[in-house]
């Protein structure tokens, strides 16, 4: 209790130095910069509430909106205002005041980009692209980042956005892009071709379901089928890229249910994604009109898509060899892992 307080009285007094009442402190009362970022970050970890992590990223983008932090910190005060705090109005209009303070295009697009889902959530989405070009104009745009605003607008349903930068991503999803990305890692050959393969198959992904939400289903489907032919699978058989949701659901709505269930049974009994277990629900009740317990078929999915796991042998803490066969003959068992590697 007493270092809490002590810490009160110590964040009080950043902030004073820092910004009162919510506006730029006078210049020669502003500490520097990265003094700044850096007791902001100790203030975030030692608080627990999203209002008070609010507050303390408002004081922080008000006082230096012009430095390269502010971009650092935008999608954190998007989420504490926007979204946990149930106030994207607010948490959008902070980043419209800072953005033309700031002149690195980098933290000019950050801050775009945190802006994107609190704009279309109120309807009036942002346009992305000319600071993608201002930033593009600097160093290229990663695939991360590209493939982050296709999966941000398709949540959002700005369906031209998605694909424009779905496309955008299948530039940088080659051996050599990757490599480039990664220059000091050590890849081989044939891990770049298989971590481009997994962006052709993200990217692919997203640019069906956006074409085919566009209304060109020819040009969807082909992509689907590109996705479908560079996924990998996790032990359970889901495909590490949301393709099966995506064309599950598109089925769905061109009335083909049972092809649909096939689909979506596994990523909604084995993952617990809500998006796929509603559309699961929706195919299930277009082949079962008289609606049949969906608990019970959810169970027998279960059963039919359960998979032994394999054999291993762990040591422990002594050293010592475990089997888990031996361990989990007959029982049932969980396993825990504290930090995997």
């Amino acid at each position: 209790m007493e270092r809490r307080r002590l810490l009160s009285v110590g964040l009080v007094v950043v902030l004073g130095l820092v910004g009162a009442c919510s506006k730029p402190a006078p210049e020669e009362a502003r500490l520097p910069p990265e003094e700044a970022w850096t007791e902001l970050k100790d203030a975030l970890g030692e608080t627990e509430s999203s209002a008070e992590k609010a507050a303390l990223v408002e004081t922080f983008l008000r006082g230096y909106p012009e430095g390269e932090n502010a971009g650092k910190i935008a999608g954190a005060w998007a989420y504490y205002r926007g979204e946990a705090l149930d106030d994207p109005a607010g948490a959008l209009t902070l980043l419209e005041e800072i953005l033309p303070k700031n002149t690195d295009p980098e933290v000019r697009f950050n801050i775009a980009t945190a802006m994107f889902p609190l704009s279309a959530e109120l309807g009036r989405p942002v346009d992305l692209a000319p600071f993608a070009e201002e930033l593009t104009a600097v160093r290229p745009l990663t695939f991360s980042e590209r493939i982050d605003i296709a999966d941000t607008a398709i949540a959002h349903g700005q369906w031209q956005v998605a694909a424009s930068f779905a496309e955008s991503a299948l530039e940088t999803a080659t051996p050599e892009a990757f490599l480039a990305d990664y220059p000091d890692d050590g890849f081989t050959a044939e891990q770049a071709a298989e971590k481009a393969g997994r962006r052709t198959a993200m990217a692919q992904a997203d640019l069906g379901w956006a074409l085919w939400n566009l209304g060109d289903k020819e040009r969807a489907a082909a992509a689907f089928e590109v996705a479908t032919a560079h996924r990998t699978e996790s032990y359970l058989g889901i495909a590490d890229t949301p393709v099966d949701l995506y064309r599950g659901k598109a089925l769905l709505a061109d009335g083909d249910a049972e092809a649909a269930i096939e689909l979506l049974a596994p990523i909604a009994v084995m993952s617990s994604d809500d998006d796929a277990m509603t559309a699961l629900r929706q195919a299930f009740a277009a082949v079962n009109p008289e609606r049949a317990a969906f608990d019970e078929f959810l169970w027998s999915q279960r059963q039919r898509l359960a998979k032994p796991i394999d054999g291993f042998t762990l040591a422990d803490y002594e050293g010592t060899p475990h089997d888990f066969s031996a361990l989990s003959a007959g029982k049932v068992t969980l396993l825990a892992f504290w930090f995997p590697t």
